[in-house]
């Protein structure tokens, strides 16, 4: 909408008037205009005082009535919008906004069949189709039809190229269709009709890259970004097909020229540091992952890789620094509480290791390696007792016989032994080929049992 209608002289003197609570003259048209326009900008309190002042002056103005049936129909107001269909009805079958507006009823009311009837008589009356075309599209995709929902999308797209919402439109039924190949034709006649169209050239990039062409995915971006280099999604796609080609330099400069213009560029210096990652680079890599940080101290993400790193080079400390940073804004977050175990079993601080599995296990009960962890802490702690108790915890989610081997060292330790043989029993009978396992993690089984660790490795030579 340019600013000259947003600057309308008309609608300032009518919200004049309403302020200064007078009573203006506005003629029909004048009217017309400004309710089309708060409909427009979807100011419906401000359409309705407009509509009731106009039909005061205006009541039998049948151009009013049917912008009344646009607010009607705008606000849901079904009921009334029915009878003043049947007002209008024999007056104005044959106004394109009146028939429009019976079809938008229609498809309010979920009956896409006869709101697409209603189009096409708008259809036979119209000049410019295309926004009729695309409704009837709408209606088609409401029915299932994605066929002929193509072939509205298609003819709109016809009537005017730039219309980005039949192109888009036309994408999703050939997705819907699973059309690949004939979608990925579409874009291309598209493009020999508007070569210079940035929008047909990050849908080709898109389309290659979805079958890993990634060749041409990155020539396709290329042209995106000669069009408009202004564009940071298409600078970025072109980046990550040049880091999927494994040019992490070339994708690195890529990223480096979005900063010259990206006022958000946490992401980007995220995207550097992980090029930097895989050219074997930590210290560019730490840098960038710094700058993130710095651009954005809430990218969680960024507190996460820069953990990583210092954990890779076997900082632990700095690593669990940064990883708190991260857990400090997503405190839930799962894969962070799980590296955060780690690194304090790494560090052997094996209490906070065991408090962080409890938390782990609350979270996510269903998986069977953080019962194991936690059960395999708590006995590394001599808190038997305490694993006991959560073993038979991990058995309501899992019979699995580990659980088993580490319930009969528990019992061994707490001087229990029938529960410790009757658990070893168990054990055994379920999985015999863990024995070698659990007798080298956990000797006193070895000692306890008439089973014998060279017995066992003999039998496996």
């Amino acid at each position: 909408m340019d600013e000259d209608f947003f600057n309308n002289d008309i609608i300032e003197r009518f919200e004049q008037m309403l302020e200064s609570k007078e009573r203006l003259y506005f003629e029909t048209d004048e009217f017309y205009e400004i309710i089309v326009y708060y409909l427009d900008v979807c100011d419906y309190p401000y359409a309705k005082k407009a509509i009731l002042y106009a039909l005061e002056i205006h009541p039998y103005s049948t151009e009013i009535k049917v912008k009344k049936l646009e607010y009607l129909l705008a606000v849901g107001q079904l009921k009334e919008a029915y009878y003043l269909i049947e007002e209008l009805k024999e007056v104005e079958t044959t106004d394109v906004d009146y028939l429009i507006c019976i079809a938008q009823y229609w498809s309010l009311k979920e009956d896409s069949k006869r709101a697409i009837q209603y189009y096409e008589k708008a259809l036979e009356l119209e000049e410019e189709k295309e926004f009729i075309y695309n409704c009837i599209g709408n209606e088609y995709l409401n029915l299932n039809d994605v066929f002929n929902a193509l072939d509205s999308f298609k003819k709109s797209l016809e009537l005017d190229l730039d219309d980005d919402f039949a192109f888009y439109s036309c994408i999703h039924c050939y997705e819907e269709l699973h059309l690949r190949e004939e979608c990925l034709e579409f874009v291309q006649e598209y493009i020999e009709k508007s070569p210079y169209s940035d929008m047909a050239w990050t849908e080709l990039g898109k389309q290659y890259w979805k079958i890993k062409d990634y060749e041409n995915a990155l020539r396709a971006y290329d042209f995106a970004v000669i069009i408009n280099s202004k564009s940071i999604y298409s600078h970025n796609q072109k980046a990550a097909c040049l880091e999927k080609l494994e040019d992490y330099e070339e994708a690195i400069n890529v990223y480096q020229e979005i900063l010259e213009f990206d006022d958000t560029a946490a992401y980007t210096y995220l995207n550097i540091g992980n090029c930097y990652l895989k050219l074997n680079k930590p210290i560019k890599a730490l840098n960038s992952f710094h700058q993130a940080i710095h651009e954005d101290p809430q990218l969680d993400i960024a507190w996460e890789k820069a953990s990583d790193l210092y954990e890779s080079i076997g900082n632990y400390e700095e690593a669990l620094y940064y990883l708190n940073r991260a857990l400090e804004l997503e405190e839930f977050k799962l894969d962070f509480l799980k590296k955060r175990t780690h690194l304090y079993i790494k560090l052997n601080r094996l209490e906070e290791a065991a408090n962080e599995y409890l938390q782990i296990v609350k979270i996510e009960p269903t998986v069977f390696n953080n019962w194991l962890g936690l059960n395999e802490i708590l006995i590394i702690l001599g808190q038997y007792q305490k694993a006991t108790e959560t073993i038979q915890n991990g058995l309501n989610y899992f019979n699995r016989a580990e659980f088993y081997y580490q319930l009969s060292v528990c019992y061994l330790f707490l001087g229990e032994d029938r529960k410790a043989k009757n658990a070893f029993k168990t054990a055994n009978k379920m999985n015999p080929e863990l024995q070698l396992e659990m007798f080298q993690k956990y000797p006193v089984l070895e000692k306890t049992n008439k089973f014998s660790l060279k017995k066992i490795l003999k039998r496996k030579k």
